[in-house]
């Protein structure tokens, strides 16, 4: 079966999207699938598979279309212009299925005959006229599936005219073969002769970034790694880290996805911290969840409705969110009760064995009654 993922990110992106959706495409590959993946030009131009594969840590072989980031003087945006490029690629490679992270290219593709899954994570009260196109191309029967985190999204979603019948919830998923703790650990990142505590993503501030801090200003003997960030919120948080004089925090931009796994094997402790001000708190499934547990490295995380929808007390120390105290409480128990983090890192393992690329992939495939590799 050959199938064509399409999302709008650029080539070689570190993005959570852009991760989620090359790594969906190697879970499909994995299953013996032909994929090719369009997506956009990065600003420097057109990148090599070579070299993405390097990037992603890619194991499979994955076919590439790279669409202009402008044609004739306008940008190629998220959804008509890249939309309507892409269905020129879907006319040509001809799939027998399409996995769509975007509004328009799915209602095209459905709309022509193609079978077509799509995968959004639309906030509730969503209202846009892009949405509305998705929903719409949901009713067609050649749109097998609307993939989703949350089942508070999916809700929102079926009020909103999606048949129960065409949604599914899934968490995001994970490369066990690239997070994997191995039998032996290359050079640590870290300089610090101490407890090292890391968080991987994005510094948004509803991902709790200021609650470290402030965790951080009270454990001066413990060393903190932010892995991630873009260039504008590195930049907010680091004068944050010098307004409380912070010593023991280090910023270390982002990194090619294949570096991640070594920051997470050689903490002592990984940090789930989202804010429970925040809507998100309600339907998020963090790509870094999933990537955290096969580490084996415990993990401490607050206690927001998202993540209870997925975890348990067996498997992560669940903190109160937004309150510095509990997680410094949270960190200490995880360094001193080595029993404790022991049984965390267990159970984090076994749970990551369900959250596989490959079995993802696959549950979306028996949804929709294509999962035949023979085809």
């Amino acid at each position: 079966m050959r199938i064509l993922v399409a999302s709008a990110f650029e080539a070689s992106s570190l993005l959570a999207n852009a991760i989620n959706t090359v790594k969906m495409a190697q879970g499909f590959a994995r299953l013996g699938y032909q994929v090719t993946i369009v997506c956009r030009q990065a600003p420097e131009g057109i990148v090599s598979p070579e070299k993405l594969a390097k990037i992603y840590g890619l194991t499979e072989s994955l076919g590439w279309v790279q669409l202009p980031s402008k044609i004739l003087g306008y940008s190629i945006n998220q959804n008509w212009r890249f939309a309507l490029l892409a269905l020129l690629v879907a006319l040509q490679k001809r799939p027998n299925l399409v996995y769509a992270r975007n509004y328009i290219f799915p209602w095209l593709t459905s709309k022509l005959g193609i079978a077509t899954v799509a995968e959004k994570h639309s906030p509730i009260d969503t209202k846009t006229s892009a949405f509305f196109r998705l929903v719409d191309a949901t009713r067609d029967p050649n749109f097998y599936v609307w993939v989703t985190i949350s089942h508070r999204l999916a809700n929102y979603y079926h009020s909103q005219g999606v048949s129960e019948k065409k949604l599914i919830v899934l968490s995001d998923a994970v490369d066990l073969k690239l997070f994997q703790r191995p039998d032996r650990l290359p050079a640590s990142p870290y300089a610090e002769n101490c407890a090292n505590v890391a968080y991987v993503g994005h510094l948004y501030d509803y991902k709790g970034i200021p609650t470290v801090l402030e965790a951080a200003a009270k454990l001066s003997d413990v060393s903190f790694h932010f892995v991630g960030g873009l260039a504008e919120d590195i930049d907010r948080q680091q004068k944050r880290s010098q307004a409380l004089k912070l010593h023991n925090v280090t910023f270390h931009g982002l990194k090619p996805q294949v570096e991640v796994p070594n920051f997470l094997w050689h903490a002592d402790v990984l940090l789930l911290p989202p804010s429970q001000h925040h809507p998100s708190a309600a339907w998020t499934s963090p790509v870094k969840l999933g990537e955290y547990l096969a580490s084996g490295t415990p993990i401490v995380a607050t206690d927001i409705s998202a993540l209870r929808d997925w975890l348990t007390d067996k498997e992560v120390e669940f903190v109160e969110p937004d309150n510095a105290e509990a997680m410094v409480e949270g960190i200490r128990h995880l360094l001193c009760d080595r029993q404790r983090a022991e049984q965390l890192r267990r159970c984090g393992l076994v749970k990551a064995q369900e959250l596989s690329y490959e079995q993802r992939a696959e549950a979306i495939l028996n949804f929709c009654g294509l999962c035949d590799r023979s085809s």
